[in-house]
């Protein structure tokens, strides 16, 4: 029993020895070398007369491209957009198109004042509650999608662009480049001069919070209880003794 344990250990380490060439001489099967496995009740398949050899499979059929809707968008930045399809959250950056982010800050007398966060909440109130219309395929793996959408039916990369919200890159097509040149020319968005009491609007926009509009105005309420008013004018009717 001893002898014939050695004797097969001895087999195992010639077996190792030989490395991959036994593996490689299965790629090829010899006539005669194979066996019929066919069940009963099964017609057998054709007999061996060659040796037989691997061939590579079909390549599969590329992915369907079609237009998808992307729903609740948020602005990362002025070039990149997240928005949800079935259940999860896609990542859309625009090709040709530098973004700009919310802690971008501009150069302005006696110091500098929050322009990313301005283009970023401007654009963000642009899209409001419209879709991102499109056009890629499905893909397993959560990788941005670096394609063009449209919104209400305009391509984004020119409206971010023409508005002066992004910049267009050295790889932009021409039409983007000119864009860019219009909006510097017209000094639109990022080019613009601080608008009027950004102070107070920073004042009143809480630092580092998740809220893409800016807090909305008190309006007075109207008394539904008081006198009606049929002449037409707006303001408080006066009661009469």
């Amino acid at each position: 029993m001893k002898r014939l344990r050695q004797t097969g250990a001895v087999a195992v380490i010639l077996l190792c020895g030989l490395g991959p060439a036994p593996l490689l001489a299965q790629q090829t099967l010899m006539p005669g070398v194979s066996r019929d496995v066919t069940p009963k009740g099964v017609t057998p398949g054709p007999k061996i007369t060659a040796p037989l050899k691997r061939i590579p499979g079909v390549a599969p059929p590329p992915p369907d491209i079609r237009e998808r809707n992307l729903y609740r968008i948020k602005v990362v930045d002025t070039a990149t957009f997240e928005g949800r399809y079935l259940g999860r959250i896609w990542r859309v950056e625009l090709p040709g198109v530098s973004g700009i982010s919310r802690d971008v800050t501009c150069p302005v007398e006696g110091g500098t004042w929050p322009c990313g966060a301005f283009v970023v909440r401007a654009l963000q109130r642009h899209i409001r509650l419209s879709a991102l219309n499109c056009a890629f395929a499905w893909q397993a793996q959560d990788r941005p999608l670096r394609i063009s959408c449209a919104l209400r039916g305009e391509d984004l990369s020119e409206i971010v662009v023409s508005k002066g919200w992004a910049y267009a890159t050295s790889e932009a097509p021409e039409r983007l480049q000119i864009l860019a040149d219009e909006a510097y020319e017209k000094s639109a968005g990022l080019y613009q001069p601080p608008p009027r009491g950004w102070k107070d609007y920073q004042a009143l926009t809480r630092k580092g919070s998740g809220a893409d509009l800016p807090p909305p105005p008190d309006l007075p309420v109207a008394d539904i209880l008081g006198p009606i008013n049929l002449s037409g004018n707006s303001g408080v009717t006066e009661a009469r003794e």
